[in-house]
């Protein structure tokens, strides 16, 4: 039989444990020493999951008020604020940190060695909890309430102290703790042996409110709480060990994840700079062909930049600037008239260059001319119609005019 999850319940060397499956439903329940618990076990698979709770008869479960300091200071200053609750030195116990709201802090204060045995023990039938808590810290604290079974009887209260005790010690403890007031409880019953009646005081009876069980048991209600922000003893020196051969399983993880990316960036890389090699070798050949196209009688037409600039220089010699001058001011002007250059036709003979441009306004195209007065040049619009949501026009500049 496969077992998702494991509840143990430890109160001293009598534990209570509940087996579950993937569903949350019971299917297994018992009790007694750990040896009878290793022996289930030792019929089938071992749990997924293990949760141990231990007794708050057998820990301290407290609230305390610390300073608004930083975290480490807070923590050095615990133990000197917990000694006053305990009854043996707080040298021989381990405390665990809980949530922290505002100035309160939860701790939970158990004997070390208690917690040392208790993991021990465990481990060597196979278990490794994952979370380890208190019943108490379990239990709702907003309201009233006594959660009785027949061996354990736990008690929140709002703003008072949770305490745990025998079943047999009901009616004394609430008397004691009350000093005979009657207190409205709400009381959810476990007990299977005996009548719940029998063990509280009239009065309390009488004002109490019986809620029904959510659960078939005790253990299995506990298990039904969310364990998120709640205190665990899973901390510290006594935190849960990977389980990777040397415990950084968690760093070969990432170095692997990390490994992955780079892999997957390098070839990305790659494959930009192999399309953009491409591309360049593609605009190259049609440079090329374009060049001899239009020079054919040029047996050897290497750097193509500089013979472009010197046969358009050679048209315009007769002018003192050239048409590479031109289109070094008249490029920025375009881009910055957000203007579209549609066609470009140079004439070497009259030292001007027609350009067909196309953009939303004409007023771009007007603005374009000014820009190029400004610089020098003499600059003529020609035609400018309307097509739908945009305008096309044409613009002659010429060379001559500039000084």
């Amino acid at each position: 039989m496969a077992f998702e999850n494991l509840v143990i319940h430890w109160r001293d060397q009598e534990l209570k444990w509940l087996l579950l499956d993937d569903a949350q439903l019971p299917l297994r329940e018992g009790r007694g020493a750990l040896e009878a618990l290793a022996e289930v076990l030792s019929e089938n698979e071992l749990p997924v999951h293990t949760n141990v709770m231990f007794s708050g008869e057998s820990v301290l479960l407290k609230t305390i008020e610390v300073p608004p300091k930083p975290t480490r200071q807070v923590l050095d200053a615990v133990p000197y604020l917990v000694e006053e609750y305990l009854a043996c030195d707080v040298v021989d116990c381990f405390i665990a940190i809980g949530e922290r709201r505002g100035n309160h802090l939860t701790v939970g204060v158990i004997d070390e060695a208690l917690l040392t045995t208790c993991l021990g023990q465990l481990k060597a039938i196979g278990l490794d909890p994952e979370f380890v808590g208190i019943d108490l810290d379990l239990i709702s604290s907003d309201q009233c309430l006594l959660v009785v079974d027949d061996d354990v009887a736990l008690l929140t209260q709002p703003d008072a102290e949770m305490v745990a005790f025998e079943t047999a010690q009901v009616l004394t403890r609430l008397e004691l703790l009350y000093h005979g007031d009657p207190l409205a409880l709400n009381i959810v019953d476990f007990t299977e042996g005996q009548p719940l009646e029998g063990l509280l005081p009239s009065s309390f009876v009488e004002q109490s409110q019986r809620l029904p069980a959510p659960a078939r048991s005790l253990l299995q209600y506990l298990h039904q709480q969310p364990k998120t922000k709640r205190l665990n003893f899973r901390q510290a020196q006594f935190a849960q060990v990977s389980q990777g051969a040397s415990g950084n399983t968690w760093l070969w993880q990432l170095g692997k994840v990390a490994l992955f990316v780079a892999v997957l960036q390098l070839l990305f890389t790659g494959a930009q700079g192999l399309y953009l090699f491409d591309q360049a070798s593609s605009m190259a050949a049609e440079a090329k062909t374009l060049y001899q196209g239009l020079y054919p009688n040029d047996q050897n037409p290497r750097d193509l930049g500089r013979r472009w600039r010197s046969r358009l220089n050679a048209g315009g010699q007769q002018d003192q600037v050239g048409l590479t001058a031109v289109l070094d001011t008249v490029s920025p002007a375009l881009v910055a008239a957000r203007l579209q250059l549609d066609n470009l036709n140079f004439n070497a003979g009259r030292g001007d260059l027609m350009l067909q441009l196309s953009g939303e306004r004409s007023e771009q195209i007007m603005g374009l001319a000014e820009v190029l007065n400004a610089a020098g040049f003499q600059s003529e619009i020609g035609t400018i119609s309307q097509e739908k949501s945009s305008v096309r026009g044409s613009l002659r500049v010429r060379m001559g005019g500039r000084p």
